[in-house]
């Protein structure tokens, strides 16, 4: 009898410890997420500017649209010796933590050639997502990214600023200043973005981890035009989904 007790007790002895241990790793999971993925951000790069549309103004020789832009360059390596590629990209559940006081929030995806990349661009992506698929090389005109890793972009545009009215005949340049002109200031036009990225792999295995974004450079009303790079990444979890 006391054999069998000692037995019955060693049985739930290692169930509990079995259990503890299977918690244990969930949790640290939850906290850590994976520790290697056979791909990974690498690098952000971000530049902020100024775009504007030339209005049709027969009273004033300058009458221009602003709206503040922000490009955003997301490069993905490989970073496993494996035959294992890239099969999609999707970039969603934007979010904006932070709403700007002024001017409302858009999210482009590239319809152009690499020199001017939005030419096209109207619909708003905010609530429906971007999806890269891999290809041979990258092609963001297409949505397209190199399944070995490659660069993706978007544009987060702040429209609905205001008006550039002018009457002198000197050329316009639009960057940063023309924000200055209409007396807009950067804590004005400074938001917050969260958004989901999703990389799935050929083996259709998906990694799901979120981003935060401060949109636009703080310093693109005194420099015009600015530019960033983000490469720490240890902040965000990748989890499998």
């Amino acid at each position: 009898m006391k054999k069998n007790l000692f037995k019955k007790c060693l049985f739930f002895i290692g169930i509990i410890i079995s259990l503890i241990i299977v918690a244990l790793i969930m949790i640290r999971y939850e906290k850590e997420g994976e520790k290697v993925l056979p791909f990974s951000i690498s690098k952000i790069f971000l530049v902020s500017t100024v775009d504007g549309k030339v209005v049709d103004d027969p009273t004033n020789i300058w009458n221009i649209g602003v709206t503040q832009v922000n490009d955003i360059y997301m490069y993905i390596d490989k970073t496993m010796d494996t035959e294992i590629s890239l099969k999609e990209i999707k970039l969603e559940n934007f979010i904006l933590n932070k709403e700007p006081q002024k001017g409302k929030v858009k999210l482009l995806r590239p319809t152009g050639e690499l020199s001017n990349l939005y030419t096209y661009s109207q619909q708003n992506y905010l609530t429906e997502g971007i999806s890269y698929m891999g290809a041979s090389i990258d092609d963001m005109k297409s949505l397209e990214i190199s399944n070995n890793g490659g660069v993706l972009g978007f544009r987060f545009s702040l429209e609905e600023l205001g008006s550039y009215i002018s009457n002198e005949a000197s050329e316009i340049t639009y960057d940063g200043k023309l924000l200055s002109n209409l007396g807009v200031k950067i804590e004005e036009i400074q938001f917050n973005v969260a958004f989901d990225v999703i990389i799935t792999t050929s083996d259709d295995i998906s990694y799901k981890g979120t981003l935060n974004l401060e949109l636009p450079i703080e310093t693109v009303i005194d420099e015009g035009s600015s530019n960033k790079e983000i490469t720490n990444f240890d902040e965000i979890i990748f989890k499998r989904v």
